[in-house]
């Protein structure tokens, strides 16, 4: 087969591998951790990442070893630049979208290989599992080429919030629907002790810093931070536009009845999950998976908590809007211009999105006679067997490792889970909380990622003005015209006038 040395029959070399007796093909691929502590300390013999490889060589009936090169999340774009100055890669790397502020130009420069014709050719896998809608999007493709292949989310959309239905039943309460709800609710945490600890010190709302899912109430006042509106001959962000002012003086109130932690803007993420495994949260938002593993845990206090999911605060029609409408991308895996035998790559990834068997039940339950077993056709699995030997280890072969994306949510893994019901009932209102919006394939505007203060996130002009209004230290209408302000003077006005310009092109709009 093309691409492998040596030859069957031939004596196997010091690398052979001994299935075959022949040295394998290898695949390398640079990623990142994503604060899975089992990724953290893998190794490169890593039992998972060699059951993988001898998955795919059974598949390929020849031998390939499939590394996996794993950086440290917290600096990872950081070390991606300095691999760029040296030009030292692998053939395939990991990244959360092919424009990245680390190589903001690679696709059109030609560092990264155009893969539309060798996904045609040798990945009708690939074009089968992936929605057409999926391909379109920017972390993946640029003026309709394909220069990434996606890593998918578990669904289009998995937010949803999470409220404790034990809390609201002792509070005499049903499920909230209306916002007036949800203040209702937060209302009688702050006047009950739910834990039974003696004091108050309960949480209505967590809200994590860098507002990460914490973005429950944006969508009700028709100002989600990240989608964009034509509004009078301009594709402008929600960001600027007047009813930001009504979203960003709710969160406001609920700091000021103290319906939010007092360290909202600054809360780390182990810190926000502490207080939430530690049952001192009324209501937070996170992904569906979150039913999955977390809260069934015979090792934690979760084990006799009643968490159910939430859709988001309903409007008066009953439709809740949660967050943006999603292609379901959840990040990118190039492939380098300089790789050899591209197509050997593409078959693996094509491989991915087979209905192979073995390889399904790997990223669901792991290797087989060490995480699950089966016997007469029954497949015995705990996801929390191996808890304390290897953790996070499940999180390690159904995403971190799965290069097709998040296998968490594996109808494989739903029926086993025994909270199977809330979670097909959190998937169902996963799917219809969405905000439709026209900026879902609109390519981050060159001037935002030069200038990613002009964006929602961390350190952020936005977050800035955010964090002074809430905090009370200047009004809204004096912080929020001056931050307009601000945002525009510094590359706002190029944004605009390029996404105006995109938008136009796309739905066909005649400029003024």
């Amino acid at each position: 087969m093309a691409g492998l040395t040596g030859c069957f029959g031939a004596a196997p070399s010091p690398d052979a591998d001994v299935s075959f007796g022949v040295k394998p093909f290898e695949l390398t691929i640079l990623m990142q951790d994503g604060a899975n502590e089992y990724a953290k300390n893998a190794k490169p013999d890593d039992m998972y990442m060699k059951e993988l490889s001898k998955l795919y060589s059974n598949h390929r009936g020849a031998p390939y070893k499939i590394n996996f090169e794993i950086l440290r999340h917290d600096d990872y774009f950081k070390q991606l630049t300095v691999r760029f100055a040296s030009g030292e890669f692998p053939d395939i790397m990991w990244t959360d979208a092919i424009g990245n502020s680390a190589h903001p130009t690679a696709a059109e420069d030609g560092i990264f290989l155009d893969l539309t014709e060798l996904i045609n050719q040798y990945g009708p896998n690939l074009k089968r599992d992936i929605p057409e809608y999926s391909w379109k999007d920017p972390k993946i493709s640029k003026d309709g080429r394909i220069y990434g292949l996606p890593k998918m989310a578990a669904l289009p959309n998995t937010t949803v919030d999470f409220v404790r239905n034990d809390w609201l039943k002792k509070l005499n309460m049903g499920l909230p629907q209306s916002l007036q709800d949800y203040l209702n609710y937060f209302e009688a945490i702050k006047t009950h002790d739910l834990d039974g600890n003696g004091q108050l010190d309960e949480i209505p709302y967590v809200v994590r810093g860098n507002f990460q899912y914490s973005t429950s109430f944006f969508g009700y006042f028709d100002a989600y931070p990240t989608v964009w509106k034509y509004r009078d001959g301009l594709f402008q962000p929600n960001l600027i536009l007047p009813e930001m002012k009504d979203a960003i003086l709710f969160y406001k109130l609920l700091y000021d009845k103290g319906y939010v932690n007092r360290n909202m803007f600054t809360l780390k993420a182990s810190d926000w999950d502490q207080l939430i495994r530690t049952g001192k949260a009324g209501m937070w938002q996170h992904q569906v998976q979150a039913l999955m593993n977390i809260f069934d845990s015979t090792t934690q206090t979760e084990l006799n908590w009643d968490i159910t999911a939430l859709a988001g605060p309903r409007d008066l029609k009953g439709n809740a809007y949660l967050v943006p409408e999603q292609t379901g991308v959840n990040a990118a895996y190039v492939i380098f211009s300089k790789a050899k035998q591209p197509e050997e790559i593409i078959r693996f990834f094509d491989w991915l999105h087979s209905d192979d068997t073995e390889k399904n039940r790997f990223f669901a339950y792991g290797i087989k006679g060490h995480n699950y077993m089966e016997t007469g056709g029954r497949i015995t699995y705990d996801p929390l067997a191996r808890v304390n030997k290897e953790k996070e280890a499940a999180t390690f072969f159904q995403v971190m490792i799965n290069p097709t994306g998040d296998n968490r949510l594996s109808p494989l893994l739903v029926h086993m889970s025994k909270n199977a019901v809330k979670v097909e009932d959190a998937i169902r209102m996963a799917r219809t909380n969405t905000i439709d919006t026209e900026s879902l394939y609109m390519p981050t505007p060159s001037a935002i990622r030069i200038n990613p203060e002009l964006a929602f996130s961390e350190n952020s002009l936005f977050m800035d003005m955010f964090a002074k209004v809430v905090l009370g230290r200047e009004s809204i209408d004096t912080a929020f015209d001056k931050f307009v302000a601000d945002w525009l003077r510094r590359g706002g006005r190029e944004a605009i006038q390029e996404a105006t310009a995109w938008y136009e092109l796309e739905y066909g709009v005649k400029s003024r």
